[in-house]
């Protein structure tokens, strides 16, 4: 279909603030992870207002809409996550978290409002759509990855989903302005667990046990070795140990040491190298030292991973429309993970950031701030970019 780019800035900013009240109402009444029924409800409200139609409770509370255009076997998936932090909200703001101890401080309400500002206009439009569009509205992407669940469960099926596309709020970027990373954006994760265990005894007679505390300090030492002098220095990689516990009593010598930590690479096989290096190094340094050692991995997300040609078709549209000037390209990765990496993996993704940061402000709150204010005007822009992204990738696939 051909569309013109100031119509469309037309149909947001006659939304725009029907969805600005939509996001203060998330915001006032968060959810964590894995409980977002009332945010579930209030999407299919919306979406029985506007009506399209949609399956609920995918995943636990996610729901995926559909909205068919001339081609209804094949679309374009359009993914928000929609669940909240354990933290309580320090925002002077009138919407402030009605809910003590939850607060939306990595902006999923500003992504679940963004992403129905979209289907609003997408569904004006559909007669003229020249593939369908699928709505992903995903809970639990802080814990167990609802991302690859709503995968499992098909809704990247009836019609194909060829390609997913995502965005999110980045205070560290002006508000008016988005910023695209190609290839690898977000890191793959792991979360590792380590228990050693010794002969506890009197500290008074530390010969007649076996301290367990003394191999595990070393561990927690020697793992740095591995990215220090396994890993090219030239690639990212983490090894986070977050979590230390041992001992019951300062006149008792430690008969059990456990501590936990994490993983960060951008590579999926310096992932699995990394893994194979940890358990190495924790086996043998017990052995070393008359102990025993458990070691346990539970892998998180994937790498997330831009498709290029995704990014080639949705860049020069962003800039027609923002301006060239407030498109940004950074080779910058983070270390950070989303799982938006299992669309990525599922199938092709692309994944930007919307700038979130007031005109003059020096240093905003970051994500995961109990103090995280973003500028909505953000809102504005995620839904143009949004709506030109799907139009721009239905029109390249059924050329």
């Amino acid at each position: 279909m051909t569309y013109h780019v100031q119509e469309l800035k037309k149909k947001v900013d006659e939304i725009f603030e029907q969805v600005v009240a939509f996001r203060r109402e998330l915001h006032m009444y968060p959810e964590r992870s894995e409980q977002e029924e009332n945010t579930s409800t209030m999407i299919q409200a919306e979406l029985n207002r506007l009506g399209i139609p949609y399956q609920s409770n995918i995943a636990g509370h996610g729901v995926c809409a559909t909205i068919y255009g001339k081609v209804r076997s094949r679309g374009v998936g359009v993914r928000a996550d929609m669940d909240a932090l354990p933290l309580t909200e320090l925002a002077d703001v009138p919407f402030k978290s009605r809910k003590p101890g939850i607060m939306h401080g990595c902006g999923h309400d500003i992504h679940t409002a963004i992403l129905l500002g979209t289907a609003r206009i997408l569904n004006e439009l559909k007669e003229d759509l020249s593939g369908s569009v699928r709505l992903l509205f995903q809970p639990s992407e802080e814990t167990i990855g609802g991302a690859k669940q709503m995968i499992d469960a098909g809704c990247l099926e009836n019609p194909l989903i060829s390609s997913v596309i995502g965005l999110h709020v980045d205070t560290a970027v002006d508000a008016g302005s988005i910023q695209f990373i190609p290839g690898a954006m977000n890191a793959a994760s792991c979360e590792f667990y380590v228990t050693v265990t010794g002969k506890s005894c009197h500290g008074a007679h530390p010969s007649d046990g076996i301290d367990s505390l003394l191999p595990a300090c070393a561990m927690v030492g020697a793992l740095q070795s591995i990215i220090t002098r396994k890993i090219d220095p030239a690639e990212a990689a983490l090894i986070t140990v977050g979590q230390f516990h041992s001992g019951t009593k300062n006149n008792i010598i430690s008969g059990e040491t456990k501590f936990s930590g994490i993983i960060r690479t951008l590579n999926m096989e310096h992932r699995s190298f990394i893994k194979e290096q940890i358990e190495g190094i924790c086996l043998s340094t017990a052995k070393a030292y008359g102990a025993a050692c458990r070691v346990e991995f539970h892998d998180s997300y994937p790498s997330l991973e831009n498709d290029e040609q995704l990014l080639a078709w949705v860049k020069p549209v962003c800039e027609e429309a923002l301006g060239s000037d407030h498109v940004h390209l950074c080779t910058k990765p983070s270390l950070g993970a989303d799982d938006f990496a299992y669309f990525c993996h599922g199938t092709r993704g692309l994944y930007y950031n919307i700038g979130a940061r007031r005109p003059g402000e020096q240093a905003a709150y970051p994500i995961h701030s109990d103090r995280f204010n973003p500028d909505e005007e953000c809102i504005r822009v995620g839904i143009l970019t949004e709506v030109l992204a799907v139009l721009k990738i239905l029109e390249e696939e059924n050329s």
